[in-house]
């Protein structure tokens, strides 16, 4: 029989769908999914953008959220041990460090049962941490039977916490690229950069159109376009238009609209200067563009790599990401090249892969509790 694992997780999004699906289709281990909360009104994303409806096991609890600008909001949840004694699970998942993480760790020693952890911070995550937030993940760390986490450098901040890598499996962040596929490209016209994510401070889309701007583009040449909702919309469209520089600012994607908005693109940019993975990246790599990608990504590694399928920048150097633009723009042959790195790292790390190292992660720590 399959073990029974009980994942906490955040909230339902778009890009998690696939993985919770797959878990629960291919039967090796039977997933119920508690949701933390049903959506974040405080994370910039119109209500309908979280999903209501799954094909796996799911419950939603009602919880306590402070909003954190721009950011994920800190979330209360009220139930959780309920929950956890009604699912009847041979392991948990909790996600990240937070209240839940710490409830969860009860209720699992108490019952002899293993806690896996998934996180997705990196090295470059722990500046944004507090002292205190930093010593409750180093006390935290041996008390895990294990971890998941979303990138490579994950294992990185984890083996800095004294972490062996041998209890740690790496699942990238999920997304659905079902629907992104490469596509054939015609350059006549404007090349089109893609910038999708929240418009809140961490994101730095002001530092991408002033270096937009710096690059000194002709007059249809190239356009920038910004999609996505937050507090900075306004500030961000007044910046661009006293620049001078084209761009246009659609509003918000609907699952569903990924495949037109990837496609109708001819690179990717994502500029932030705090970045725990990055999905755009991956969706951009699915749908074969060049990416130009942060230094802090969690993706960088992994899913941006540094001249196979992205020039890597350095968040707030602005010359350094004008000089970048002036390259996948200018450069056909380059944007080329890139673009078939993109289509070979995503052959490299199919979804199926992440399944998989999910599915180990649960596996071993119940194996070895038995023992």
């Amino acid at each position: 029989m399959a073990p029974r694992v009980a994942i906490l997780a955040p909230v339902p999004v778009p890009y998690r769908e696939p993985l919770f699906s797959s878990l629960a289709g291919r039967g090796r281990v039977d997933p119920h999914v508690i949701y933390l909360s049903a959506s974040q009104p405080g994370w910039d994303q119109p209500v309908g953008w979280f999903p209501i409806s799954h094909d796996y096991p799911s419950e939603l609890l009602p919880a306590w959220q402070r909003s954190r600008g721009g950011r994920s909001p800190v979330t209360l949840p009220f139930r959780a041990g309920r929950s956890l004694s009604a699912a009847r699970p041979d392991c948990v998942v909790s996600w990240e460090y937070g209240p839940a993480t710490m409830r969860a760790l009860l209720w699992a020693r108490r019952r002899r049962v293993p806690l896996l952890v998934f996180s997705e911070l990196t090295p470059w995550s722990d500046g944004a941490l507090s002292p205190l937030q930093r010593r409750v993940h180093r006390l935290l760390a041996p008390r895990a039977s294990g971890f998941i986490v979303a990138s490579s450098q994950g294992v990185e901040r984890l083996r800095a916490l004294g972490v062996e890598p041998s209890r740690v499996e790496v699942a990238l962040q999920s997304a659905d690229v079902s629907g992104l596929e490469a596509r054939d490209r015609e350059h006549a016209g404007r090349v089109r950069i893609l910038a999708l994510g929240r418009l809140v401070p961490d994101k730095d889309l002001d530092i991408l159109i002033d270096a937009f701007a710096q690059a000194g583009f002709a007059d249809g040449e190239a356009e920038l376009e910004i999609r996505g909702a937050g507090p900075l919309e306004a500030e961000l469209r007044e910046q661009a238009q006293r620049l001078g520089v084209p761009a246009r600012f659609p509003g918000p994607v609907a699952p569903g609209e990924l495949g037109n908005v990837y496609g109708g693109a001819d690179a990717l940019a994502l500029v932030s200067s705090y970045e725990p993975f990055g999905v755009t990246l991956r969706e951009g790599a699915a749908a074969g563009l060049p990416l130009i990608a942060s230094r802090r990504a969690g993706a960088v590694g992994d899913i941006a790599v540094e001249g196979e399928n992205a020039l890597v920048i350095e968040p707030g150097d602005r010359g350094q990401i004008a000089a970048a633009l002036r390259r996948v723009v200018r450069e056909p042959e380059l944007r080329e090249r890139l673009a078939a790195g993109s289509r070979a790292i995503t052959e490299r790390h199919p979804p199926e892969a992440d399944v998989e190292a999910w599915e180990r992660a649960v596996l071993r720590a119940v194996a070895e509790l038995q023992h």
